[in-house]
């Protein structure tokens, strides 16, 4: 019969073997480090920018005065498009204050084609894509109901007040 520590120190080993502990340090550490950033979408690219001063402007927009410690272009330059600009700002609460009020800039004269999200991993992008192609499929087969993303799941919600989910369709 084994003992109870020879069992337990077994099955440990296996459980926090040193890959999964390198990946999942790994992952925690991305999601620290992304936690502190957005991306901002449809900011107009020109030769001599200035980005951090571009997107100081773009969150005064949104009444937002974050601390900009980083600013960059990602992604390769395709035809007349302009690349996505990622925004590092000094917390991750200032990154969730900017989230809320992204919104408001869909109300502002020259601002209306930017978007504000999450810095997202490559799953992340592509499971949020998956959902925005649900959301879209329901507001076909549904016109008279309003679709959000909330916690990863798509649910209709009343047009009056947008802030309380309604009966999950």
């Amino acid at each position: 019969m084994k003992s109870y520590s020879a069992v337990v120190s077994r099955s440990c080993t296996a459980a926090f073997s040193e890959k999964k502990l390198h990946a999942a340090v790994k992952s925690a550490n991305d999601k620290e480090d992304r936690s502190r950033n957005v991306i901002m979408y449809g900011v107009k690219e020109t030769a001599d920018e200035t980005l951090s001063t571009k997107a100081s402007e773009i969150l005064l927009e949104i009444g937002e005065k974050p601390v900009v410690k980083d600013c960059c272009r990602v992604g390769l330059k395709h035809g007349e498009s302009p690349r996505p600009v990622k925004v590092c700002l000094s917390s991750s609460d200032m990154v969730q204050q900017v989230l809320r009020k992204a919104r408001l800039l869909r109300e502002k004269e020259g601002y209306r084609n930017i978007y504000i999200c999450p810095d997202r991993t490559v799953d992340e992008r592509r499971a949020y894509k998956k959902l925005v192609e649900e959301l879209k499929a329901r507001k076909v087969v549904e016109p008279d109901k309003f679709f959000v993303i909330r916690n990863s799941k798509v649910v209709s919600v009343s047009r009056n007040s947008r802030s309380v989910p309604a009966a999950n369709s």
